[in-house]
């Protein structure tokens, strides 16, 4: 087994997202960060708050920006104190690690997200833009309110400026919104008509646990195949 090997990042920036969520940049004692994937996590060390095993964090950057990101919600005891760092602050953390990405370049990524879900898919997102620009993209994204959306000046940015990336909130809990804003929780009768004629569709889905096992379910009964979805669940911190 390969041997986990870790790293001793520097806090280089601190930033507001929305509400109760912060964008942490960070960098080696360099100034260099270590290569990566979109899709991939790197773990984080604080032992002394009773988790040896630490906790998992989606990078949030693209592997070509100057530092690497990770963006947190703060609601837990390992959360908040990450939030709460300043610049100069030090963090242990795992190289990056995982496989919640698509080895294909030419599929449709179908990005179904929800509140800190979208973590990930900013990676991939950004990255892909720059690097593969004509690539299909079709983002759905489900969040309490619009105030809890992570990410929605950029993500509407792209949507503008960027012919292939496409874009679909969902809100569950605010009455009045503009459209096209969906005041709906999720499901797969949405996605699969918002992917319509896409050609070799991907399906990629991040959030909390009862969301990816119920998302699953219903495009599985809607028939997209078991090989073509992809998932990562996350618990609270």
């Amino acid at each position: 087994m390969k041997k986990q090997l870790n790293e001793q990042y520097i806090v280089k920036e601190n930033t507001a997202e929305a509400p109760g969520v912060r964008t942490l940049k960070l960098s080696r004692e360099d100034d260099t960060i270590p290569s990566y994937v979109p899709g991939q996590y790197i773990t984080v060390y604080f032992p002394e708050l009773g988790t040896p095993e630490g906790k998992a964090y989606s990078i949030s950057s693209a592997p070509w920006e100057d530092t690497l990101h990770i963006t947190v919600r703060a609601m837990g005891a390992f959360s908040n104190r990450l939030c709460a760092m300043n610049p100069g602050d030090r963090i242990t953390a795992s190289e990056p690690l995982g496989y919640f990405y698509s080895e294909s370049t030419d599929s449709t990524l179908v990005m179904i997200a929800a509140g800190t879900g979208i973590m990930p898919f900013r990676s991939m997102i950004v990255d892909a833009v720059k690097n593969n620009p004509s690539r299909r993209i079709k983002l759905f994204y489900s969040s309490r309110t619009f105030h809890d959306i992570v990410f929605e000046k950029l993500l509407d940015g792209l949507w503008v400026t960027h012919d292939h990336f496409d874009l679909q909130y969902f809100i569950t809990r605010q009455d009045t919104l503009p459209s096209p804003i969906i005041h709906s929780r999720m499901n797969a009768d949405y996605i699969l008509k918002g992917v319509s004629g896409c050609p070799k569709p991907e399906f990629l889905l991040c959030g909390s646990i009862p969301f990816i096992r119920d998302i699953w379910r219903d495009l599985r009964s809607k028939g997209v195949p078991e090989d073509s979805l992809y998932t990562e669940a996350f618990f609270s911190h």
